[in-house]
């Protein structure tokens, strides 16, 4: 039997380097030999919350290789040697949101790294379908971005267009600072962020935003008022998943302005009377946001790579850290206990 490396969850918080059966690829599938695969936010609590949806797993959804074998040569042997970006959440096809191509809105939807096993591995096997060619100029690495860089410019594309307007973000880890990127891209006048974290500060000041800083009351109110004209934000990201934070999103906005969340809230969340009166006086509009679209026309994914490609953007920078996939039980341990700072973190099996 053929064998690989791999990180599996074994339960709850034991992630371990192992060597597991190499996957073989069914029909509509593809053979994937990784070559790049970003740690998300969402791992940690994967690994170490108990979320899980079975043991033993291998975790990993944002990631880029090459098509090694697919499981039916007569209809997919031209997808062999192709380099691939891999959308991970796979439509069922059939439920009634599928059947109007809203396939990130898929009621019963299989997850890549989730719901089924994941490129923390040599190897990983997924639908042909959801596979998208590297455009030339494109490495492997920046190809593993993809899956945030879509999911953020889908949550901008969920509000109006920031052209002209003014920005503001609060959480400067890569879903923030990536969110930033597009607005600036999109024409925002100005683009403010926000973080606890002075590290994350100086990496959004050094990557396109136009002043960054820590969240003080002192501060926000300084914001608003070295930064807007109209008393608030037009447009406020909310991309720390911080209660508090979602509070500031809606006092720093200005009246008819907008909230948008995207940070994934992992505390139960509490507004005020007070708060929600914020919302209501002000006639804010909230905007949720979920996954990023992969269809034909209009697709998140497409566009992320043409913008990579024609060096509109360019997610390098981002890369703080490359490790082997022996090396990455250790760290991911650090990145939980907040005991290294770090940015994307990529796995080079």
């Amino acid at each position: 039997m053929d064998t690989m490396k791999a990180l599996v969850l074994l339960k709850k918080g034991d992630i371990q380097f192992l060597s597991v059966p190499k996957p073989k690829p069914a029909r509509g599938e593809a053979l994937i030999r990784v070559k790049a695969c970003g740690i998300c936010g969402s791992d940690i609590p994967r690994i170490y919350g108990g979320i899980a949806y079975y043991y033993p797993s291998i975790p990993g959804h944002e990631f880029a290789g090459e098509v090694e074998e697919v499981g039916d040569p007569s209809l997919d042997k031209n997808w062999v040697g192709k380099r691939v970006t891999v959308f991970p959440l796979i439509p069922c096809y059939n439920c009634r949101l599928c059947q109007i191509g809203l396939y990130e809105m898929c009621e019963n939807y299989g997850y890549i790294g989730s719901r089924r096993d994941g490129a923390f591995a040599e190897y990983v096997t997924v639908p042909v379908a959801n596979c998208m060619d590297l455009p030339g100029k494109v490495s492997y690495e920046s190809g593993a971005f993809s899956e945030p860089a879509a999911v953020t410019l889908h949550a901008l594309r969920r509000s109006s267009i920031p052209f002209g307007k003014t920005v503001a973000v609060f959480g400067l880890g890569p879903i923030g600072v990536l969110f930033g990127i597009w607005a600036k891209i999109s024409g925002a006048r100005r683009l403010i962020g926000f973080d606890i974290d002075q590290k994350k500060v100086d990496f959004a000041r050094e990557n396109g935003f136009n002043e960054a800083m820590i969240p003080e009351p002192e501060k926000l109110e300084k914001a608003v008022e070295n930064y807007t004209e109209a008393g608030g934000f037009d447009l406020t990201c909310e991309a720390s998943g911080s209660n508090r934070a979602l509070v500031q999103s809606i006092k720093i906005t200005h009246k008819f302005g907008e909230v948008l969340l995207l940070g994934n809230q992992e505390r139960d969340v509490t507004l005020t009377p007070k708060e929600m009166s914020l919302i209501l006086r002000k006639q804010l509009t909230l905007h949720g946001t979920w996954n990023s679209r992969f269809t034909h026309i209009g697709s998140d994914w497409k566009a992320v790579l043409e913008f990579e490609n024609s060096g509109q953007a360019n997610f390098k920078p981002f890369i703080s850290h490359r490790l082997t996939l022996e090396e990455a039980p250790e760290f991911i341990q650090l990145m939980r206990d907040k005991k290294v700072f770090y940015n994307k973190v990529l796995i080079i099996p």
